[in-house]
């Protein structure tokens, strides 16, 4: 049963028209509409924040030189690759704590969370040793195209987050746990704790001390070797909200192993094969030269602000449907589906409107050269004009599926039309048609439009209910 929500802080009067509406809305047997604002509010923050931070990032290695911004573009959808299986089992792993929450098992809840760690970190050391190792062999085959000077920071790059994922891997398994139990201000003291450690050193090692993609690498492994620690204390410390002990992290449970990767592998081979797909993107484009590179990392650093909220939506929808499926209230789930995708669609459209305005602003951080800039806004706009009616459906949908075990399906989709529309559409409308970099974007505005229609179609047939995901 939900505890009733405290309106001390609410702007809302309680028993007011607004008041009244948002509960018959957001309201039911397991949460208050305060209780759903309450986690969404810091999950938004979260991602700004980290957005915020990765721009300023990429705007002070922008000023350092397009070769290093073009570097960071290169590798990023390689390293993505390899980050993004410890990062879906952590949302497997979201999922399986979710459930035990809404079925109200703790010792269940501890159980899943020390696996988490388990296999978050075990798999990011095991990763981190084969980039390392590999890091030269693979970016000279896969980007022998570009500048010498390009690949050579680009080989650095990719050793210096690959050492960093390891810390990271801490650090995202305890954010599964948290989000999880939708104890979302955690995560956001956290990832502010990070970011701003992050955005000080980078400011001292690239600004002060000049050392380009090295100061990036070093500042990023110092914030999140920080974070890591802090992390596994807040799980493990005495008074810890969900508190877990070594046995649950380092004695193996297969069932709860099980539950977790069940619906995590799914959607890591989805990770993997869409960052595959990206890198793909980024071979083919780096023939259209170094400035459109550096626009199509740019353009994607500014418009990951845009759509921020949106992603925050996703996350909680992964905790309410989750927790919801957990208690065994299909009706319930379906409800907050929608409303899920409601919400969504709302604060994307408040996002365009509120940001939008500010983007020759944040674009000034770039320093970027005015034919670079020319493009960039080119860009934004050919992904704008499609966003408020399918990115919601598109991006917010596959996390309500999943969240009730329906992960097979919902990244078989992702990954097909990922492949077929922006790689090889994309390739087709960028390269022969001659519409360059521009073309990738449109491709990806047509993938939205087709996803959209599948996974709308998968959620009113009612299959989603009833995949079974904990024991």
């Amino acid at each position: 049963m939900r505890t009733k929500m405290i309106h001390k802080y609410s702007l809302i009067k309680p028993g007011s028209r607004a008041d009244q509406f948002l509960e018959r809305q957001f309201g039911s047997t397991l949460f208050t509409y305060g209780q759903i604002f309450s986690m969404l509010l810091p999950l938004i923050l979260d991602q700004f924040f980290i957005c915020f931070i990765g721009l300023l990032t990429t705007a002070m290695i922008s000023s350092s030189s397009q070769d290093s911004v073009s570097a960071v573009s290169l590798v990023s959808p390689l390293y993505m690759m390899i980050f993004s299986v410890f990062s879906a089992i952590s949302v497997g792993g979201t999922v399986v704590v979710a459930q035990y929450k809404g079925r109200g098992d703790q010792e269940k809840i501890r159980a899943a969370s020390g696996q988490v760690m388990l296999a978050t970190s075990t798999i990011a050391i095991l990763s981190c040793i084969i980039l390392v190792t590999f890091a030269g062999p693979m970016v000279n085959v896969m980007f022998r195209a570009a500048n010498p000077i390009v690949i050579e920071k680009a080989r650095g790059y990719l050793v210096g987050v690959a050492i960093s994922q390891v810390f990271l891997s801490f650090y995202m398994g305890a954010f599964a746990v948290f989000r999880g139990i939708g104890e979302a201000k955690i995560c956001l003291r956290l990832t502010i704790i990070i970011n701003l450690i992050h955005l000080f050193a980078s400011m001292l090692f690239l600004n002060v001390m000049h050392l380009d993609i090295f100061g990036t690498t070093l500042s990023l492994n110092i914030a999140r070797f920080i974070g890591g620690a802090i992390a596994v204390w807040l799980l493990m410390k005495p008074k810890s909200i969900m508190r877990i002990y070594p046995r649950h992290i380092f004695k193996i449970d297969g069932s709860m192993l099980k539950s977790v990767f069940r619906l995590g592998i799914p959607f890591a081979m989805e990770q993997i094969f869409f960052n595959g797909g990206s890198m793909l993107v980024q071979t083919y484009m780096v023939q259209l030269g170094t400035i459109s590179v550096a626009a199509n990392a740019i353009t994607n650093s500014a418009f990951s602000i845009i759509y921020a909220a949106g992603i925050a939506v996703g996350t909680l929808a992964t905790t309410i449907v989750g927790q919801c499926a957990g208690a065994g209230d299909k009706v319930l789930a379906r409800r907050y589906g929608s409303r899920m995708i409601g919400l969504g669609t709302i604060i994307v459209l408040l996002s365009i409107i509120l940001l939008l305005p500010l983007m020759p602003l944040i674009l000034r951080l770039y320093n970027a050269p005015e034919e670079t800039l020319s493009m960039i806004y080119k860009l934004l706009f050919t992904a704008i004009i499609p966003m408020p009616f399918f990115w919601a459906m598109s991006n917010i949908m596959p996390s309500i599926l999943r969240s009730a075990g329906d992960s097979t399906f919902t990244s078989t989709v992702s990954l097909v039309t990922m492949w077929i529309i922006r790689v090889g559409l994309g390739y087709v409308v960028s390269i022969p048609l001659g519409f360059g970099v521009q073309g990738v974007w449109i491709c990806m505005g047509i993938e939205w439009v087709i996803r959209t229609v599948i996974f709308y179609l998968r959620y009113r047939s009612d299959v989603w209910l009833l995949k079974k995901t904990i024991d």
